[in-house]
């Protein structure tokens, strides 16, 4: 029973992006201390994004996007816990004046279902491996390069310009069938091979792209 209630679950938040043409939130965590606020959500496209903000000012916002079998397990396993989650996962409420937690879960009974709770509360098994998980995807997000999000959705041409990691500017001037690039340093003019498994180590960001 639970893995058909799992595959609806799963089918319907597919069905909400189609109707919507975008996606839509799964889990969604916000923490506040004091004047800085991290939100982390993941969402039905199997990406996940991390914002940091201090003083009500946006300074960093960071994406990435799982493969299938990894978003599926965290799917299924907030979908459980959700489940399990009960009326009352907060056990023991402590006043912390200046931190909080608001977590939204658009899976499981009664979704949307909103906690809000001090990160030094007392909380339910289910609760904390949720917690868990979030703290997982958030760190993997934290931790991705910078530029791997944008070059895995790039399709590298000749002619396009792009910026290193040194800060330097290049020009990609062959693609290899493999994926391979070779790129020319605009000042320098020498040229580098890129394996296309280094890409995100060695190209920071794509300036322009050939048309």
């Amino acid at each position: 029973m639970r893995t058909h209630r799992f595959f609806f679950v799963f089918f319907a938040l597919l069905a909400c992006v189609v109707q919507a043409q975008a996606p839509v939130p799964v889990a969604e965590r916000v923490v506040t201390h004091r004047d800085q606020t991290t939100r982390v959500t993941l969402f039905s496209n199997r990406t996940v994004v991390v914002t940091i903000r201090e003083d009500n000012e946006q300074g960093f916002v960071r994406r990435t996007t799982l493969d299938t079998d990894s978003f599926m397990v965290y799917l299924n396993a907030l979908q459980t816990d959700a489940e399990a989650l009960g009326e009352a996962p907060v056990s023991s409420q402590v006043d912390t004046f200046h931190s909080e937690v608001i977590l939204t879960l658009h899976v499981g009974p009664d979704a949307p279902r909103l906690l809000h709770f001090s990160p030094m509360a007392v909380v339910s098994l289910p609760l904390a491996r949720i917690m868990g998980a979030l703290d997982d995807l958030e760190t993997q997000v934290l931790e991705a390069s910078p530029s791997a999000e944008e070059l895995r959705t790039w399709a590298p041409r000749k002619g396009d310009r792009v910026q290193l990691f040194n800060s330097a500017y290049a020009v990609v001037v062959e693609v290899g069938d493999d994926g391979t690039l070779v790129i020319e340093h605009e000042e320098t003019f020498i040229r580098e091979i890129v394996p296309a498994g280094s890409r995100d180590q060695v190209i920071l960001h794509v300036v322009e792209r050939d048309r």
